[in-house]
């Protein structure tokens, strides 16, 4: 199958790789000024007794290549907007720009999304995408390698109706790839709504970490870890109103609290300790941008859905203030 990535983050990087090894054709959309970059791909699966895959000439392109038979875009949530190119550079193309110049393919976005991020996506590229909940999760290390994690009960989930009718056999195409590169994937109704659901329940647990500093000093920070639990259970609230939540995610959200998250990670420093480097890595104050994207975007949905965020707002004040600290 020939796939297009736009994107070459761990995420971009974990499908690509995959989807490459068992022998699809697939090219990374990538900052034209990246192109010419020749260092292999190297990916490692934390949870597989360390399964390593190496991609050793990935293909590179500044444009989705017209033959492209599905393109999955994997870029963070704040360069999906119209201002920062792919990658983030300043001045470059947008996705939604590289979508319109591209072929009419299905369009995949595996980038957590909101409501309005979508609509203003379609609008901008002219055309339909497909919302999907991936089920990985990763990070680029010192060395430049990839390490990630699969989550061993999730599939990655493609919404069946959220492309055009006539782009479902590539969509159920792209899933049976996917499920045989050990990437299990599924189509599902809702995904798009249950995507939106789960990101706005997650948000302030992840921008917290932005927030404290860290994972470590979040936890000794009583205040922002405070204000954090207290916007969790706003956003809980405001998640029923966007779709459906689903169970783990709930039970995981009133389970939290400052006498089991601090416990919680101490004992994950003993026995799993890369995964706190992973949400440092991952969510912490290198994706500064895209907290206050969207945090913005949550704030804005709580407002047209009529339920009140005070403690949301305390918390991106705070993500704010941290500009000044870096």
């Amino acid at each position: 199958m020939r796939i297009s990535i736009v994107g070459a983050g761990a995420l971009g990087r974990v499908y690509g790789v995959r989807l490459a090894a068992q022998g699809d054709d697939v090219t990374f959309v990538v900052r034209p000024e990246r192109v010419a970059d020749v260092r292999p791909f190297v990916i490692e699966q934390v949870n597989s007794a360390d399964r390593r895959d190496t991609l050793e000439r990935p293909r590179l392109a500044a444009d989705i290549p017209a033959d492209a038979e599905v393109v999955l875009i994997t870029v963070r949530f704040d360069q999906l907007a119209p201002g920062p190119g792919v990658g983030g550079a300043a001045g470059g193309r947008t996705v939604a720009d590289l979508l319109r110049g591209g072929p009419a393919a299905p369009v995949v976005v595996l980038t957590p999304l909101l409501p309005p991020q979508r609509a203003g996506l379609e609008e901008a590229a002219l055309r339909r995408i497909t919302p999907a909940m991936p089920s990985v999760s990763g990070y680029l290390d010192e060395r430049g390698v990839v390490r990630y994690w699969l989550v061993g009960f999730a599939s990655t989930l493609i919404d069946e109706e959220g492309g055009a009718p006539a782009e479902q056999p590539l969509l159920e195409e792209l899933a049976r790839r996917l499920t045989s590169a050990d990437l299990p994937a599924r189509l599902e109704p809702d995904v798009g709504a249950q995507n939106a659901a789960t990101t706005t329940a997650f948000f302030p647990l992840i921008a917290a970490i932005d927030a404290g500093g860290g994972t470590s000093a979040l936890l000794e920070n009583e205040g922002v870890l405070g204000t954090a639990l207290e916007a969790t259970r706003e956003c809980v609230a405001l998640a029923d109103r966007v779709g459906r939540v689903a169970p783990w995610t709930k039970l995981l959200t009133r389970a939290l609290g400052p006498f089991t998250l601090k416990p919680g990670v101490a004992l994950a420093r003993l026995v799993v300790p890369e995964a706190l480097r992973f949400l440092d890595a991952h969510f912490g104050p290198k994706l500064h941008a895209q907290h206050l994207a969207m945090g913005a975007a949550v704030l804005a949905m709580g407002r047209e859905h009529g339920v009140s965020l005070p403690a949301l707002e305390r918390l991106m004040t705070l993500i704010e203030g941290r500009a000044g600290a870096r």
